[in-house]
């Protein structure tokens, strides 16, 4: 005799199938909404196309720009309520392109694996910064304290100081100090030594120090915001991330 399958088993299969149905048809600015995305760090001129296959246009992180970048929402965090996306701008002539997977963490917004180059433009003036390139870098914010950081930072610099080669830029990982984001970075020759902090409600700071007492930096650094220090000249900015400068 065959053994009937429960009705509320039948009834239980059925919503959880009409659920999934619905969420492989959900619009991705619809996604992108639930997840309170655009009330962060993150926004975007236009959102279209599905879950699966959508389009992100003039992206902002920020205030950096992430271009115009193609999205696919993770389903099995969507079932939970959360919102994790694979974001992926293709490299072409001149351009590294993007990829990386972003989501939400309560109030907080999570980056993960993100591989690109982003333009510092005036946001750490007048820190001699031209950009900031991300190796598989992740960064996990809660509470407003960072929580998790890896990956490799190098920042470029675009000062011509007579006496320093500075072409390869500052290196380092990103790790956490005490709930903030720490870029502690140096240049190859270890003569130069920048560290960038960034607290969860977007403050920041950056001190670049330059080791050394070149005859020429007496008169050319302090035109550029440096200040004389034991053993070299420092210069040191803070702001509010998104706020011009």
């Amino acid at each position: 005799m065959r053994k009937q399958v429960p009705r509320a088993l039948i009834y239980i299969l059925i919503a959880l199938g009409l659920i999934i149905l619905a969420l492989t048809l959900m619009p991705l600015k619809l996604a992108v909404s639930m997840a309170g995305l655009e009330n962060s760090k993150f926004s975007a001129r236009e959102i279209s196309g599905s879950i699966w296959n959508g389009r992100i246009e003039q992206a902002q992180l920020g205030p950096f720009a992430l271009g115009d970048l193609d999205a696919a929402v993770h389903l099995f965090p969507l079932l939970t309520g959360k919102v994790k996306m694979d974001l992926e701008r293709p490299a072409v002539a001149g351009d590294t392109g993007l990829t990386a997977t972003i989501g939400k963490q309560g109030n907080s917004l999570i980056v993960e694996n993100a591989t690109t180059t982003l333009s510092v433009g005036q946001q750490l003036a007048p820190l001699p910064a031209s950009n900031i390139q991300l190796d598989d870098v992740s960064v996990a914010f809660g509470g407003g304290r960072c929580q998790s950081a890896s990956g490799k930072v190098r920042l470029s610099l675009d000062a011509n100081i007579p006496g320093l080669d500075l072409k390869q830029g500052l290196l380092g990982n990103a790790v956490c100090e005490d709930g903030v984001l720490v870029l502690p970075l140096n240049s190859g020759s270890g003569m130069e030594e920048l560290t960038m902090k960034l607290e969860g409600n977007g403050f920041y700071t950056a001190r670049l120090f330059l080791n050394g007492s070149e005859r020429a930096w007496t008169l050319l650094l302090p035109t550029l915001g440096f200040q004389k220090v034991p053993s070299g000249y420092a210069i040191k900015v803070a702001g509010q991330l998104g706020q011009k400068r």
